[in-house]
């Protein structure tokens, strides 16, 4: 006797199946319509990406990138939409092509929780070129995003752990961030001292 569980379970994988199934048709079929739709292709993409063929969905990302990032003129995808394509460059690891589609969105709308998150992600497991500076970089978007997780009473407490986890790594590493700000008051100390000594020169000659 087949128990409710595993009957449950059945039904369960059969109607993921079918809804991929349904969603590849109408990407295809989005895709007849216009090719260079930069939705359809990322929709794909992330049917592809389930389907564990990762070369093909990274061809067809990078195809979906191609149709609007830096092309003058092109429509940009919804920020939603880019939020989602953002995700899928991060899981097939082309961290700079995530940070530069990021940027496009920080432009429009700069205090989004989810935004800096995914700065964070991306600077944190970008290291290719150096650990230092890309951990330092999201070590910022990491407080960023807190800052206003808690500021817009922000609710999800799974993107608050995980965001929480990488500043804690970056913490242990001692990597530390310089603030601008401090950098601004060592110079306009310089420029007040450098100023004194003209006055003093001044009051010499006079005398």
């Amino acid at each position: 006797m087949v128990r409710f569980w595993e009957l449950r379970e059945r039904l369960t994988f059969s109607m993921a199946e079918k809804a991929e199934e349904s969603a590849e048709k109408y990407a295809l079929l989005a895709l007849e319509y216009n090719k260079e739709s930069p939705t359809a292709l990322s929709l794909l993409a992330s049917i592809r990406l389930s389907q564990t063929r990762v070369q093909e969905a990274t061809e067809l990302l990078q195809q979906s990138l191609s149709r609007w990032l830096g092309v003058h003129g092109a429509a940009i995808p919804p920020y939603a939409e880019r939020i989602n394509l953002v995700k899928l460059l991060l899981e097939i690891e082309l961290y700079a092509k995530a940070l530069e589609v990021l940027e496009t969105m920080e432009r429009e709308d700069e205090e989004n929780v989810e935004l800096w998150y995914l700065y964070t992600c991306a600077y944190y497991h970008d290291t290719e070129e150096s650990k230092e500076e890309s951990w330092k970089s999201a070590k910022e978007c990491a407080e960023m995003c807190l800052k206003l997780y808690q500021r817009m009473e922000w609710d999800d407490e799974d993107l608050k752990s995980s965001c929480q986890e990488m500043l804690s790594e970056i913490q242990k590493s001692g990597i530390v961030v310089e603030k601008e700000e401090d950098a601004e008051g060592e110079g306009e100390g310089e420029d007040w001292e450098s100023e004194d000594e003209d006055a003093d020169v001044e009051m010499e000659d006079a005398n």
